[in-house]
C-alpha cells in the first residue's frame, strides 16, 4: 500500500477546521470539573460527614468506567427519555433542535470533575498544616486562608498532574465520534468516505492532537516552571 500524501493533506485541512469543536469539548469540562472538582477535593479534605463519604463513592465508581461507555450510556438515556421529559415538564424543544454536542461535554465533565476532585485532594493532603494553623493564629478567616494562602500553593502543586490530566482530555474527547458529534476526528475521516484512506485519515487526525498536545504541554510546563519560583517565594 502506498501512502497517498494529497489525501493526507486534505484529511488534515479538512480536521483543523474542526479544531474549534475540539477545544470546545475540552475547555468547557476542564472549567467546570476545575471549579466543581476542587469544590468537592475541599469537603472530602475537611472530612464533612456524609457528604464526603458519598463523593469518595462516587468517584471510586465513576472514574472505574470508560469515557466511551459513559458516553453511550448518556446517549441512549437521551434518546430514549427525552420525549416523556418533554411531555412532563411541557418543553417546547424538540429532539431535533437539541445538539448531541452537549451530551459529550455532560460525559466529559463528570469524568473530569472526578479527575480534578483526586488531583486537588492529593495537594490539598501535601500543604503542611502548618499553613493553616498559622493563617488561623493571625485570625484569617476560613475564605481568607483558602484564597490567601492555600490555593496559591496548591495550584503549583497540582500543576504536574493537571497537565496530564489536560493533555488526557485533549485525547478523550476523539470518542465523542461514538455518537456523532463532529470533532477533529470525524473532520479528517469525512474526505477519506469518498477517496476509502483511512489510513491517511486517521494519521492526520493523529498530527494534528499531537501538535495541539504538544503546544498545551509547552505553555503548562513553563507556567509550571513560574510556579515553583512563586511557591519558593510564599514558603
Amino acid at each position: 500500500m502506498e501512502f497517498d500524501f494529497a489525501c493526507f493533506a486534505d484529511s488534515f485541512k479538512n480536521g483543523i477546521i474542526y479544531i474549534p469543536n475540539t477545544l470546545g469539548l475540552v475547555l468547557i469540562p476542564l472549567a467546570l470539573g476545575l471549579i466543581i472538582g476542587t469544590l468537592l477535593a475541599y469537603i472530602r479534605f475537611k472530612k464533612v460527614k456524609i457528604a464526603s463519604q458519598i463523593i469518595a463513592g462516587f468517584v471510586t465508581i465513576y472514574r472505574g468506567i470508560p469515557v466511551v461507555v459513559a458516553l453511550l450510556i448518556y446517549n441512549m438515556i437521551f434518546l430514549l427519555f427525552y420525549g416523556s421529559w418533554q411531555k412532563f415538564f411541557h418543553w417546547k424543544t424538540s429532539i431535533q433542535d437539541i445538539n448531541i454536542l452537549w451530551i459529550a461535554v455532560f460525559a466529559l465533565t463528570l469524568g473530569q470533575i472526578c479527575g480534578m476532585e483526586e488531583v486537588m485532594r492529593s495537594s490539598l493532603l501535601s500543604i503542611d498544616k502548618g499553613q493553616w494553623e498559622a493563617g488561623k493564629s493571625i485570625g484569617m478567616k476560613e475564605g481568607q486562608l483558602v484564597f490567601h494562602v492555600i490555593i496559591p500553593q496548591l495550584i503549583p502543586a497540582a500543576l504536574p498532574h493537571l497537565t496530564n490530566l489536560i493533555l488526557g482530555c485533549i485525547k478523550n474527547s476523539s470518542v465523542v465520534i461514538a455518537i456523532g458529534v463532529v470533532d477533529i476526528m470525524v473532520g479528517c475521516t469525512k474526505p477519506a468516505e469518498i477517496t476509502y484512506m483511512f489510513f491517511e485519515a486517521y494519521l492526520a487526525a493523529a498530527v494534528i492532537y499531537w501538535i495541539i498536545n504538544i503546544f498545551v504541554e509547552m505553555a503548562l510546563r513553563k507556567y509550571e516552571n513560574y510556579s515553583k519560583k512563586f511557591r519558593k517565594e510564599i514558603a
